[in-house]
């Protein structure tokens, strides 16, 4: 056969921003081998008239880190045409990890990443300690494939162990850290995580261990990749405030490495935070330096009752009340004393993740069919009360089970549209694999096709899918990724650019341990290639593992050396 699979007259859009065209698209030995009229025979052909045939998308922020070890795919993810993750992100890797140092690792990702302990306690094989073993347990298992970042946390952890969370690290610790890091790019980390973020804590209310780190920690850890001259450095810091993006600016200047943040959005609670952060990290640009904002393309929607809500950790009050039993818990939402500071801290002024409006908060699921679909703002009003008390008193007289469903950014179309459209933004904070019980956000992709491209018509299609192809590719330097060409790997998706959309999420219960979760299927998603291989066709996985683990520059040059 000339082609292990061929691709008949679809339209390639190939991932450059040039303009689609009419080709066939060859396929031999998992990589592309011709484009344009291709004659011969193929073991199989796929008619792709009517659709788009792009490089399969690259999904560079998720926490599949333990959910491919038991899901292999990272499912949702190939639905939506993703072909390619990055994990270890915002300081979270699962290596490395000295031996019985895996809970706190555990504490970590179970309270930042709102996954069930049940989940991870059966789904982890524990038994690496190191990242390049970590590396060796996804290689030949996966369907994706997959690259990762070592995590500031878990370096922290095996260096200082439990005293990580409790206080700085000394010169000799810092260095024993540097060395860690600088084995985990070697072994074939694709960057470095760290994680400031004020509301992460553990499940146990310490702070995770990167908050303790001071910036002499973070940047001689961060200078390794500079050293390396290899690797992406990924930050949080929280609502990533214009006096943090002079710290980015440093980052990067110091090291000449990519670095990204979290995160540009168009905010409720700040409408005019993302104009002066575009504004603010454009000199850094132009300087010749890379430090890219990460943006979503939907609403960042989180459902959450007040048996589980993290929504409410900026405020004291509220996040200690969450880590009392229930009983205890009840007792002081019925208060009138707790009520009163917890009505303080919300109409405190300083800006929160939270917008603090109880219009933009929506009654999901309830008992009282009277309020389903309604704010809590409509609730307070029918029932004449104070928004706050009519949040609380509702959700007491259900036992806390009442869902709530409320988003703190992208509310704004115009406003989305010149984020999205920015060359310094990178699209995409799926946190897949995260968050398991809020929300599901897997369709990023489908909707920058569908919303933004077809509909509100903010970038051309081309634009679009180098956004979510090589311009990722790039950055994170995947080499022979995220554009159709001959010799590049055969990642690709198949969609009709017509149809294409998410569906709204929906729950399952597929997790280890029979814990749920929520997924998001696609409509107009054809199909996912992996390196030559279909994982996904019309709605079913086909059970193909041709996934391999990406591994970065460093460790391409310790190879070839």
């Amino acid at each position: 056969m000339d082609y292990d699979l061929l691709i008949r007259d679809g339209l390639v859009v190939d991932g450059s921003g040039l303009p689609g065209f009419r080709a066939d698209v060859g396929v031999r030995d998992g990589r592309i081998t011709g484009i344009g009229r291709l004659r011969g025979s193929a073991s199989r052909t796929i008619d792709a008239g009517g659709l788009v045939v792009a490089p399969g998308f690259i999904d560079h922020h998720t926490h599949l880190d333990a959910q491919l070890l038991w899901d292999p795919y990272g499912t949702s993810g190939p639905e939506h045409g993703v072909t390619s993750v990055i994990t270890g992100n915002c300081g979270l890797t699962l290596a490395p990890v000295a031996p019985g140092g895996e809970e706190s690792l555990v504490k970590s990702f179970v309270r930042v990443e709102a996954m069930p302990r049940k989940a991870l306690e059966k789904g982890v094989p524990w038994g690496w300690h190191s990242f390049g073993q970590y590396l060796d347990v996804l290689e030949g298992r996966i369907g994706v494939n997959v690259g990762v970042q070592v995590g500031h946390i878990a370096v922290r952890h095996q260096v200082m162990g439990e005293e990580a969370t409790e206080r700085g690290a000394t010169p000799a610790e810092i260095d024993g850290m540097r060395a860690l890091v600088r084995d985990a790019m070697e072994a074939g980390a694709v960057g470095f995580s760290t994680n400031r973020n004020p509301r992460h804590m553990r499940e146990d209310g310490k702070p995770v261990a990167s908050r303790l780190a001071d910036d002499a920690e973070l940047f001689a850890l961060c200078d390794v990749l500079g050293e390396l001259n290899s690797g992406v450095i990924q930050t949080i810091l929280g609502l990533s405030s214009v006096e943090h993006l002079a710290w980015y600016d440093q980052l990067a200047r110091r090291t000449r490495r990519p670095v990204t943040w979290q995160s540009l959005q168009h905010r409720w609670i700040a409408p005019d935070l993302w104009r002066e952060q575009l504004a603010g990290i454009a000199p850094t640009f132009a300087d010749g330096y890379q430090t890219y904002g990460l943006a979503m393309t939907m609403p960042l929607m989180r459902r959450w009752s007040l048996k589980d809500a993290q929504t409410f950790d900026e405020f004291p009050t509220f996040k200690n009340l969450m880590f009392l039993p229930e009983d205890a818990r009840k007792a002081a939402f019925a208060s009138e004393d707790t009520r009163a500071k917890l009505r303080k801290e919300l109409t405190d002024p300083r800006p929160t993740n939270f917008h603090k409006r109880w219009d933009l908060v929506t009654i999901y699921r309830t008992r009282d069919q009277r309020f389903q679909g309604q704010t809590v703002a409509d609730l307070a009003a029918a029932r004449r009360q104070d928004p706050l008390d009519a949040f609380l008193d509702l959700s007491l007289e259900e036992n806390l089970e009442t869902t709530f469903e409320s988003a703190n950014t992208g509310g704004d179309p115009a406003a989305m549209g010149e984020i999205l459209r920015s060359p310094h933004v990178l699209v995409g904070i799926s946190d897949a694999g995260a968050h398991v019980q809020f929300g599901a956000t897997f369709g990023y992709s489908t909707t920058l096709l569908g919303l933004w491209v077809r509909e509100r018509q903010i970038m051309p299609l081309e634009q679009a899918i180098h956004k979510l192809t090589f311009q990722v590719a790039s950055v994170y330097e995947l080499h022979g990724r995220g554009l159709i060409r001959p010799g590049y790997a055969a990642d690709l998706t198949l969609f009709d650019a017509d149809r294409v959309r998410p569906c709204e999420p929906e729950w399952v219960e597929d997790y280890p341990a029979n814990t749920r979760r929520l997924i998001q299927h696609s409509e107009g998603l054809h199909c996912t290639i992996v390196n030559g291989q279909v994982i996904y066709q019309d709605g079913r996985l086909s059970g193909n593992l041709p996934g391999q683990v990406l591994k970065g520059s460093a460790a391409r040059v310790r190879v070839a050396a």
